[in-house]
């Protein structure tokens, strides 16, 4: 892993004659943001539960004690991502953000004295890539730009004031229904939506079943978390 100024350039070039065409889509840990998740769900025309069920599996973060979604393999012995073939990535227009940066790498912070996010940003070598014998040669920004990462970098980066929040609390360690709360506010977006009508959490009209709704509700859970779930 090498550090990478947002100027700084590299060369890289990933396609389908590549000899190591999905090789990186192997042996992941392939951790899900709550957009990567919408974008997937509509991709897929399911409902957030049942993109859940199928597709993922969910555990409690060692380090941040918050509820995390990893994509499956397709088996226990084919270690591939769930979603690849022989032809490559079958959801690659809605791919997640992680998969859009390989292989970079972009990692965020906020200080708890200003409050300011701070970004930074890695090159990942891997010894089966030889995407990095490419001549082809650009920067962090070009990057950003060609993998269409803005959108799914402002939503993804909402995720910074829970993990914030949940620092700032002083808990250890979260109760299962505060994490349940979270698992299901953050991810299963469609089950939340139900969970607001019943508890009446808010009076305006209902987040439609649309891109634009699930986001909407995403804000709304984020925010309604950090204010009521974790204090």
């Amino acid at each position: 892993m090498i550090r990478l100024n947002s100027n700084q350039s590299f060369n890289f070039k990933c396609h389908s004659k590549i000899s190591c065409f999905n090789a990186c889509c192997q042996n992941l840990q392939q951790a899900l943001s709550p957009y990567d998740i919408i974008r997937l769900k509509h991709h897929l025309k399911c409902d957030s539960s049942t993109f859940l069920k199928t597709y993922t599996v969910a555990y409690t973060g060692p380090e941040s004690g918050l509820p995390i979604v990893e994509l499956k393999n397709k088996s226990d012995r084919d270690l591939h991502c769930i979603f690849v073939s022989d032809q490559g990535c079958m959801v690659y227009p809605n791919r997640p953000a992680t998969c859009r940066y390989y292989p970079v790498g972009r990692l965020l912070s906020k200080s708890r004295e200003t409050g300011l996010k701070k970004e930074s940003f890695i090159l990942i070598k891997e010894d089966h890539c030889r995407g990095h014998e490419a001549a082809c040669e650009q920067n962090i920004d070009q990057w950003q730009k060609e993998q269409d990462l803005s959108t799914f970098d402002h939503y993804n980066d909402l995720m910074i004031h829970l993990i914030s929040a949940k620092n700032k609390s002083g808990l250890n360690q979260l109760t299962e229904h505060q994490k349940n709360l979270i698992y299901t506010g953050c991810y299963d977006i469609d089950d939340f939506r139900k969970y607001i009508q019943q508890k009446h959490l808010t009076k305006d009209q209902p987040f439609p079943h649309s891109l634009d709704g699930d986001i909407q509700c995403l804000i709304f859970a984020i925010e309604w978390l950090v204010a009521h779930v974790i204090k």
